[in-house]
């Protein structure tokens, strides 16, 4: 070899090999929607993302740690469909529960490993992913105050204590009847052979009578 072509070396930089952590993360989501939090082994996870697991091991303390950042990513994805409904509203008017039902609808239908994930195993595999359960949970939350049409004033501060609490367990409620009816309508679930439209209009009248009416 030239000195020259030596020198040429030595003065360019080899191409940077990007980061797998968003790869690996990915094969957790489809590791984890596929076999139970227990089930799944870093090697499952290292074969689905076409690595070695000291690969998954440089980015990743270990499954914990994967399994609560591909949670958090699929917990993202659902805020960023309720983001993009909510930044379409007419802000001179309340705010209607029924597109951001339907477009959480729609997404459940579009990623069907997420939703997997979301809704067969959020609550309890571990301590970190029961915290983003109620981080996730208290974020709707306040967000379903807005829903609430315009009404008087309680007249005391008693009243205004209860009214709080019983909006607060009524959109609680909601939620959890969501999570439940997409996980009984994914794969072969009892939902599964109701047809779609029918049945979210349904989720919606519902919601609307347990957060409005």
């Amino acid at each position: 070899m030239s000195v020259q072509g030596a020198d040429d070396k030595v003065g360019k930089k080899l191409p940077h090999r990007p980061s797998r952590r968003h790869e690996i993360v990915g094969a957790a989501i489809r590791v984890f929607a596929a076999k139970s939090f227990s089930d799944a082994s870093i090697q499952d996870v290292a074969d689905e993302a076409d690595v070695v697991p000291s690969a998954v091991y440089y980015h990743f303390a270990g499954k914990d740690e994967l399994f609560e950042l591909a949670m958090r990513r699929v917990l993202d994805m659902v805020n960023e469909v309720v983001a993009e409904v909510r930044a379409q509203e007419d802000s001179s008017e309340v705010p209607s529960l029924e597109p951001v039902i339907l477009a959480v609808w729609t997404w459940v239908e579009k990623h069907p490993d997420e939703s997997r994930l979301l809704h067969y195993h959020l609550p309890g595999a571990t301590a970190d992913a029961s915290a983003l359960r109620r981080e996730f949970e208290e974020e709707h939350v306040q967000r379903a105050f807005d829903y609430l049409p315009p009404g008087p004033v309680p007249a005391t501060k008693r009243a205004a204590a209860t009214a709080h609490a019983s909006h607060t367990l009524s959109t609680r409620t909601l939620i959890e009847l969501l999570m439940t009816i997409h996980a009984l309508r994914i794969g072969e679930g009892p939902l599964s052979r109701h047809a779609s439209k029918s049945l979210s209009r349904a989720v919606v009248a519902v919601g609307d009578r347990i957060i409005v009416g």
